[in-house]
């Protein structure tokens, strides 16, 4: 039997109707691994209890004061109600050690859930261009990871963020690097891993 991973979407308002988004590729990569994606439609306990791990796809930025810092003119639109969500649900997961993985906003969005920051974007902030738009660059990937382990010192990703980590949350590590720009993370302790690109579109 397939393990049972869920998937996070975003909300979208459409001729006066709220719908789900999501990218048909995040399915499409968990069912090619061997998992059985199955959408997340709210943060619920039982469906924690039976689902084997948690993807939280890439979206749109979090809110800044989810965060607990002032939002800037460059920071783009938040979906609020997909922050409470994800954030319930990553706590959920983490409650039961269950995996997680994080793409792109999903790498964010663990980092806040565990009390670290964001660049709220990364050209006005820190100064480090070379991200978004699907540029692609070399990351460095950080020994010991298990990300290094899988790849090796280094790899080349496609990059489509303007936020990253600025602070890094409890527990948490870096695993992979660009310049300035923290490209992976991962816990000390949980089974909790993130990348800041997009794999399921290489």
């Amino acid at each position: 039997m397939r393990p049972l991973i869920l998937l996070t979407a975003g909300f979208e308002t459409v001729r006066g109707m709220d719908q789900r988004q999501l990218f048909q590729n995040y399915a499409d990569a968990v069912y090619q691994a061997g998992g059985q994606p199955l959408l997340a439609l709210g943060a619920d306990r039982e469906l924690a209890d039976r689902a084997d791990g948690l993807f939280l796809t890439g979206g749109v930025d979090i809110e800044p004061e989810r965060y607990h810092m002032e939002r800037r003119s460059w920071c783009g639109p938040a979906d609020h109600r997909r922050d409470q969500e994800e954030l319930q649900l990553f706590s959920l997961f983490a409650d039961r050690r269950k995996p997680v993985l994080g793409v792109c906003r999903g790498l964010q969005l663990i980092n806040t859930a565990l009390g670290g920051t964001l660049w709220q974007d990364q050209k006005e902030e820190c100064c480090e261009e070379g991200h978004g738009d699907g540029a692609i660059h070399q990351v460095s990937l950080e020994e010991g990871s298990l990300i290094h382990r899988l790849f090796g010192d280094r790899v080349m990703v496609n990059s489509y963020h303007h936020q990253s980590v600025r602070t890094l949350g409890q527990g948490l590590r870096t695993s992979a690097r660009s310049g300035k720009i923290i490209e992976g993370i991962e816990h000390e302790t949980l089974p909790v891993w993130a990348v800041q690109w997009h794999p399921e579109r290489i």
